[in-house]
C-alpha cells in the first residue's frame, strides 16, 4: 500500500495544532521568529498501512536567545520530528526528534550541536526505550529548505571521529516535550509561564508512548539499577 495523506482522529489533530499554535503565539509575543513549512498541518499525517500512520514536521527558529553567545553572532535552531502511531488506537509506537543548533556569524554558518531524542516501542535490546543521542548529523537539506532555511552550509563535512554511540536514558521526549524545553531554555520566564499554562490542558489529548512493557518490568522487580527499566524490553 502506498503512503498517502490520512485524516487522524480529531483529538490527535487538534492536539498537535493547538500545541504548535501556542508555540507560535509564545514566540511572536517574545518578538522572535518561528518559520514553518507552507503545507497545512493535517497533510503532515500519512498512512503507512492499515496498522500505522506517521506524522512528520519541521520548523526553524531563527535568531534565538543564547546567553553564552556574544553579538554579532546568532543562534538558529531547526527541529524535525517523525512520530509513528499504531492504528486504530493512535498510541505512539515510535518518536524521533532531531535538533540542530547553528551559530551564524559574518564568517558563515556552523553546526555547533546536533542531537536526537528517540523512543521505539520494540527497539533493539541494547537501546533504552527513551534516550537522547549526541551526533554530528545535519537535518536533510530538503527538510531545511521546507522551513525557509536559506543559509549556505559548508560542503560535506568530514565525519567527526570523536562522536560515540552512547545513548543517554531520558524521559519520553516527544515533539511536544522538545518544544516545551525549547521555550523553557531560551525564552523569558514570563513567556514560559504563559506557554506552560496554555498547553497544560492539551497534554492528555496527545498520543502517549506505550508504557506497558516498562510497567511490567517495574512490577517484576523493585530491585534494579537507576533507569534500568528504560531497557525494559530486555526483560522476558
Amino acid at each position: 500500500m502506498n503512503s498517502q495523506t490520512i485524516q487522524p482522529p480529531n483529538h490527535v489533530r487538534s492536539a498537535y495544532e493547538e500545541v504548535l499554535e501556542a508555540f507560535r503565539t509564545t514566540v511572536e509575543d517574545a518578538n522572535l521568529t518561528l518559520l514553518l513549512p507552507s503545507r497545512p498541518l493535517p497533510s503532515s499525517f500519512v498512512g503507512v498501512d492499515s496498522t500505522s500512520a506517521v506524522f512528520t514536521g519541521c520548523f526553524y527558529l531563527k535568531g534565538w536567545p543564547c546567553r553564552r553567545l556574544a553579538r554579532p553572532k546568532r543562534l538558529d535552531i531547526v527541529v524535525k520530528a517523525i512520530e509513528t502511531f499504531a492504528r486504530p488506537s493512535w498510541s505512539l509506537a515510535r518518536s524521533t526528534v532531531y535538533v540542530n543548533y547553528f551559530v551564524v556569524s559574518e564568517s558563515g554558518v556552523r553546526l555547533v550541536q546536533s542531537l536526537h531524542y528517540d523512543f521505539v516501542e520494540e527497539g533493539p535490546v541494547d537501546h533504552p526505550y527513551f534516550h537522547v543521542q549526541l551526533t554530528d548529523e545535519v537535518i536533510p537539506a530538503d527538510d531545511l529548505r521546507s522551513t525557509h532555511f536559506e543559509l549556505e552550509l559548508p560542503g560535506q563535512h568530514e565525519s567527526n571521529d570523536c562522536w560515540v554511540t552512547t545513548r543517554i536514558p531520558t524521559p519520553d521526549m516527544t515533539l511536544a516535550s522538545v518544544i516545551y524545553c525549547l521555550v523553557a531554555d531560551h525564552l523569558a520566564a514570563e513567556n514560559f509561564a504563559q506557554f506552560a499554562e496554555t498547553v497544560q490542558s492539551i497534554q492528555n489529548r496527545l498520543p502517549a508512548p506505550s508504557f506497558e512493557s516498562i510497567k511490567k518490568s517495574l512490577e517484576k522487580s523493585s530491585i534494579h539499577f537507576k533507569s534500568s527499566h528504560w531497557f525494559a524490553h530486555m526483560q522476558k
